[in-house]
C-alpha cells in the first residue's frame, strides 16, 4: 500500500483516541462533541501555538493557524486551553470544553 507523503512544512497529526492504561479495550476519551473541534499545540521553546480544525464546520474557521504569543490568541480559545491545563495529560474530558492529550497538546470543544 502506497502512502502519499506529507507536503513540506505539514506535519502528521495523531489522532488515535486516548486508551485507558488499565485495559487496552475501554477507551476513556472519546472525541465526540456537536461542533469544531480543535487540536491546539503549544511550542513552549518558540511560544508558538499550532492550532487546526477538525470537522465539517471548519470550512471558515476563525481559529486555525498558527500564533506566534498567546496575546494574538483568540480569548475563548485561550480561557479552554487554561481551563484544560489545570488537568493531567490523558485525564477525562471537561464537558464543553476538551481535553488534554499530552503535556502540551490539546482538544478543544467549541
Amino acid at each position: 500500500m502506497f502512502v502519499k507523503p506529507y507536503a513540506k512544512g505539514q506535519r502528521p497529526y495523531d489522532l488515535r483516541i486516548l486508551k485507558d492504561s488499565v485495559a487496552n479495550v475501554v477507551h476513556k476519551n472519546k472525541l465526540s462533541h456537536d461542533g469544531p473541534i480543535y487540536h491546539v499545540h503549544i511550542d513552549q521553546n518558540t511560544n508558538t501555538w499550532q492550532v487546526t480544525c477538525i470537522g465539517m464546520e471548519c470550512v471558515d474557521s476563525p481559529y486555525t493557524g498558527t500564533y506566534y504569543t498567546k496575546d494574538k490568541v483568540p480569548d475563548e480559545l485561550l480561557e479552554k486551553v487554561t481551563v484544560l491545563l489545570m488537568m493531567e495529560p490523558q485525564s477525562n474530558a471537561v464537558d464543553g470544553v476538551g481535553l488534554r492529550s499530552q503535556v502540551n497538546t490539546f482538544w478543544v470543544y467549541l
